[in-house]
């Protein structure tokens, strides 16, 4: 099962990465004003919510001292790569049906070639954060910054796990496009993004762990503005590794059994 699609991927890699390439290049490089389009949306989004939350709603410091643009930059940007990761996923099979009906292509690789596409343009974006951290924000670099492959990792982990029950469901339940939009829509008011994890008290403090995303949008913050290790909270880690390694297999199972159906529904 998955250990056997783990070495597919380390043999069929070279194949892998060139579809890649060419879904990457396809969604952006095909258009006008091309690959800058990549980067225009989560710089305009971050943009708004700042002015927003600056200017509108007077955010100030958070109780760390931290300037509450930068506090918001880290936890945005992993969430918008995993949001429109889901969406991309969703409708993934129908845009690549030409290769379900080639009988030696692994279709298991379609969900993951348009989380790897999105991870291109998330690196990037991870690089533009750690300039402005740095050079606008002063927050030194620190040691704590190399776990950030580690969530990079848990990310990838758990968004294959998603893409493979949504692309699979899709082709039966031609709503499941709108489910996931609403989804997901529900999913960024819930996660504390926009909101610190301390507001919730007692036993509200555990309805965080039941959303898998708050694991990465709080490491990421955790990694480039707490300082905090990865490991030092056993029972998220836990909890997260649990649900992920669920999505993953269920995902696989999922994805498997509908799969002989969509070469004659596409």
């Amino acid at each position: 099962m998955i250990p056997s699609f783990l070495k597919d991927i380390n043999k069929q890699k070279v194949v892998l990465m060139t579809l890649v390439m060419r879904d990457f290049s396809s969604r952006y490089l095909t258009s006008y004003i091309g690959l800058p389009w990549a980067f225009i949306q989560p710089i305009t989004h971050v943009f708004i919510m700042w002015f927003a939350f600056t200017y509108g709603l007077k955010a100030a410091n958070t109780t760390s001292g931290i300037p509450f643009t930068a506090w918001l930059m880290v936890s945005l940007i992993p969430w918008m790569f995993i949001s429109q990761s889901i969406i991309v996923c969703c409708l993934a099979l129908p845009e690549y049906a030409f290769l379900i009906k080639k009988t030696k292509f692994n279709v298991l690789y379609i969900p993951l070639i348009k989380i790897l596409s999105g991870m291109v343009v998330h690196g990037v974006m991870l690089v533009f954060i750690v300039l402005l951290l740095v050079f606008k924000f002063n927050i030194s670099p620190s040691i704590y910054w190399l776990q950030i492959p580690y969530y990079m990792l848990a990310t990838l982990l758990l968004l294959t796990g998603i893409g493979w029950i949504v692309s699979s469901i899709n082709i039966f339940v031609h709503d499941m496009g709108h489910i996931v939009n609403i989804v997901v829509s529900i999913l960024f008011w819930a996660t504390p993004i926009l909101w610190p994890f301390t507001t919730l008290t007692g036993n509200l403090r555990y309805l965080a762990l039941l959303n898998p995303f708050f694991y990465i949008t709080e490491g990421y913050r955790y990694t480039f503005i707490e300082n905090v290790w990865f490991f030092e909270f056993a029972e998220m880690n836990l909890y997260f590794w649990a649900i992920t390694l669920f999505l993953l297999f269920f995902g696989h199972r999922t994805f498997r059994k509908l799969q002989p159906e969509f070469g004659d529904i596409l």
